[in-house]
């Protein structure tokens, strides 16, 4: 069985909204390895403290983080920066956990926005899933969603419909659920790479600085490594840069 965390970034509005895209980031591990995963995420955050000084129990929050504030949690912008960048890598260095994304550019496209999200991350979990022989110690299929608050994850009006149209039925086990970030290191996670990949495509002012690209290139590197990108232009366009 597969574990999914999901978290977003930007809105799913069109009318009045400040941003163009929307973008649904998840990490994909097997159950079978989720405690290394997570010894493996805990050993980052002890090495980003006794290098940078960010708290190990502090929330890896992207937008706090990265934001305008000199000092967040009595550390300087430019060790946060760095500790962002030890946590990316990390992730890429990780191959328990499965990098997966879906950048949709709202303007051009007239359906519901996080539906069609979740159906193109679902669908590339499930199909990721599928390629992989089964894991040596369990190869029963099965796939867990996990939220950051239950604002991000898939109305129930419509899961039915995604179940029929990715025959979801016999691996998604019950609906998405939501759970606090700060209790959970791999929401944080997904949270970090759904920022920078919204900061890639829509760069606020830190961002169009040349001192801070070096994140958005590790992001980069990150999913064309061994990363899962979709992107949804406008209907019928969704496609997976190589």
């Amino acid at each position: 069985m597969h574990l999914l965390y999901v978290d977003e970034s930007g809105d799913t509005g069109r009318e009045g909204s400040q941003t163009s895209t929307f973008t649904l980031c998840g990490l994909l591990v097997h159950h079978a390895e989720w405690h290394e995963a997570l010894a493996s995420v805990k050993r980052m955050r002890r090495r980003v403290h006794d290098k940078y000084g960010y708290p190990p129990h502090a929330e890896l929050h992207a937008s706090e983080m990265l934001g305008h504030s000199k000092e967040h949690h009595g550390v300087k912008r430019g060790q946060r920066v760095q500790s962002v960048l030890h946590a990316v890598e990390m992730v890429r260095k990780d191959q328990r956990l499965t990098p997966l994304r879906v950048i949709v550019v709202k303007h051009n496209y007239p359906r519901d926005v996080i539906r069609a999200a979740w159906l193109a991350l679902l669908r590339a979990a499930s199909g990721h899933i599928a390629s992989n022989e089964g894991h040596p110690l369990c190869s029963a299929p099965g796939l867990a969603v996990i939220c950051d608050d239950h604002r991000t994850a898939p109305s129930a009006a419509w899961l039915g419909e995604i179940n029929a149209s990715l025959e979801l039925s016999k691996l998604l086990l019950d609906e998405p659920f939501g759970r606090d970030s700060k209790q959970s290191p791999l929401l944080q996670l997904s949270d970090l790479l759904a920022y920078l990949t919204k900061q890639t495509v829509e760069p606020n002012s830190l961002f169009r600085q040349s001192h801070a690209q070096a994140m958005l290139k590790r992001c980069e590197k990150l999913f064309s490594e061994r990363g899962i990108t979709i992107v949804i232009k406008e209907e019928g366009s969704a496609f997976a840069p190589p």
